[in-house]
């Protein structure tokens, strides 16, 4: 963590995104514990670095999520996050993760923290699998405090396009995330943004007209490949750290030139 906090300092870069996901990174219920935060919060501070939101993917229907979100919403909170970013769950769960969603506003509230659901990647019969099932849940929570983070590059890996999803989904989003990903053969990769399928003129057009001033964050997940299309799969071996440099760099060009800045 502390020499990634360092570089993406080094590049200039203003705010980062803290994701706690399974298969990208080993994590345990302790990485949300009070002192975690602080730890994490420091190092944040040290560099000159913000956080504006955090991703800490679970299922919202699991048994013991009310307890896990609680945990997570303090977290966010804790390093001074306004968003918290996870999937919600299979739509067979709707009822449970509808009332869990529920029950966590008044926490929400009193913490300063936006819920943001995150539509997926990969998997089938999610609750918010397509961007016009997310801004429909939202709209049924009808609470400020439940919203959507619209992750571009699963609108195409899951729904198998941007539109009419991106569109849909972005009145009802706090946050996007931009994710690029390219044909292997019969498999998917992840690239640095401009490098794969995604077209990002498009999208930065659609949020100018929709949501303009929505913050986004890059998502890079280099290390991961969808062998079959199928489920991520983490490499053994990390990239260098020059490459993961790189693609930084040229993927924060691309998203500047696609707003025309």
């Amino acid at each position: 963590m502390e020499v990634a906090l360092d570089e993406l300092a080094e590049l200039g870069v203003a705010a980062v995104e803290p994701a706690y996901i399974r298969g990208y990174t080993a994590f345990d219920e302790d990485s949300f514990s009070e002192s975690a935060a602080e730890r994490l919060g420091r190092a944040l501070r040290d560099r000159g670095l913000g956080v504006r939101a955090v991703s800490a993917h679970m299922d919202l229907s699991d048994g013991d999520a009310a307890a896990m979100l609680a945990r997570r919403i303090d977290f966010a909170a804790g390093l001074g996050a306004r968003i918290l970013i996870t999937n919600a769950g299979p739509a067979v769960a709707r009822g449970v993760i509808l009332d869990r969603l529920a029950g966590a506003v008044p926490r929400l509230e009193v913490a300063g923290i936006v819920l943001a659901l995150e539509n997926p990647g990969h998997g089938r019969d999610d609750l918010i699998g397509l961007g016009e099932q997310g801004a429909a849940l939202v709209a049924a929570l009808g609470s400020d405090r439940l919203r959507l983070n619209v992750d571009v590059g699963n609108l195409c890996t899951y729904a198998g396009g941007l539109e009419p999803g991106l569109s849909a989904a972005l009145p009802a989003a706090v946050h996007a995330h931009l994710k690029d990903f390219a044909e292997d053969g019969p498999d998917w990769r992840f690239v640095p943004l401009g490098e794969g399928m995604v077209d990002w003129r498009a999208v930065a057009g659609a949020m100018g007209r929709l949501a303009p001033g929505l913050p986004v964050a890059v998502e890079l997940p280099l290390r991961l490949h969808r062998p079959g299309r199928g489920d991520p799969v983490r490499m053994a071996e990390p990239l260098p750290l020059p490459t993961i440099r790189e693609a930084i760099r040229r993927s924060l060009d691309v998203w500047a030139v696609a707003k025309g800045g």
